[in-house]
């Protein structure tokens, strides 16, 4: 984050820098639009919708010139990411079988943050070689095509009304 905020013309103060911190918020409003909003519907086409839709928030985010735009795209961002990662976690208590219920949510939580951590690993890593905004423009990027594969392998997975076999 100390490298957007500067690539934003953070000032020494980092007031800035502050700022892109406090856009987390957006996880407390998506939280409270999951709890009370009746149009959001519970599936695995929404979840992975969810996480498209932030793949290419966070995507969009290292090209923002200007520190509100940034800030907007990683509340915006932040709300996708507390729908998709609740939705999963939701499916996966609901789908298991109750004997392995909680295996399958440690596994779960396990991957998802293994995975975060890596991709922090490999974004900075990668990052040190091609800068830090293409870095995570390209990891986004790849979520966005995983999660495309994932709507698309379920669309195709689903049964075409009127069509009998």
């Amino acid at each position: 984050m100390p490298e957007y905020a500067h690539h934003l013309g953070a000032d020494e103060a980092g007031a800035w820098y502050r700022v892109l911190l406090a856009a987390a918020v957006g996880a407390v409003i998506g939280a409270a639009l999951l709890e009370s909003a009746p149009f959001i519907r519970l599936s695995a086409r929404t979840a992975i919708g969810c996480a498209a839709v932030w793949g290419v928030l966070t995507a969009l985010f290292p090209a923002a010139q200007r520190c509100p735009a940034a800030v907007i795209l990683l509340v915006l961002a932040g709300i996708l990411n507390i729908a998709f990662t609740s939705m999963a976690q939701i499916i996966i208590q609901l789908l298991a079988p109750p004997h392995l219920r909680g295996h399958m949510v440690g596994l779960f939580n396990t991957s998802m943050l293994g995975l975060r951590a890596g991709s922090g690993v490999t974004v900075g890593v990668l990052g040190a070689v091609i800068g830090v905004q293409w870095s995570l423009a390209l990891s986004s990027t790849a979520v966005v095509l995983v999660a495309l594969g994932l709507l698309v392998v379920d669309l195709r997975s689903q049964p075409r009304p009127g069509l009998s076999v």
